[in-house]
């Protein structure tokens, strides 16, 4: 505050999704999620991502069908997220946790 980072990174990437031939796959458990979320039961989901952006992009998916979850969703990151230059303005706008690896410690 009073930057909005989170529609910065969103406005950022938004321009690099191809919406024509991207998707989110089973929308229905998201829809169920949303609701289990509400409900104050916990979800966690698992996912292998390959880039720094992944993040804006799941919530750019999601932002029309579970915009709820688009902007509350709790994401686990490595400390490059909040030390690189680059990254850190992104990660500003996103709900962290961060793990820092016994290496850099």
């Amino acid at each position: 505050e009073p930057f909005d980072y989170y529609m910065f990174g969103q406005n950022y990437i938004r321009p690099l999704v191809d919406y024509r031939n991207s998707y989110v796959g089973n929308i229905s458990i998201f829809q169920d999620m949303e609701q289990k979320l509400q409900q104050g039961h916990k979800v966690v989901l698992m996912s292998n991502h390959q880039t720094e952006a992944d993040p804006a992009i799941i919530a750019l998916l999601l932002e029309r069908s579970n915009p709820w979850i688009s902007e509350n969703i709790v994401y686990v990151a490595g400390d490059r997220v909040v030390t690189d230059p680059l990254c850190k303005p992104f990660s500003m706008g996103r709900n962290l946790i961060c793990v820092y690896s016994k290496k850099h410690m």
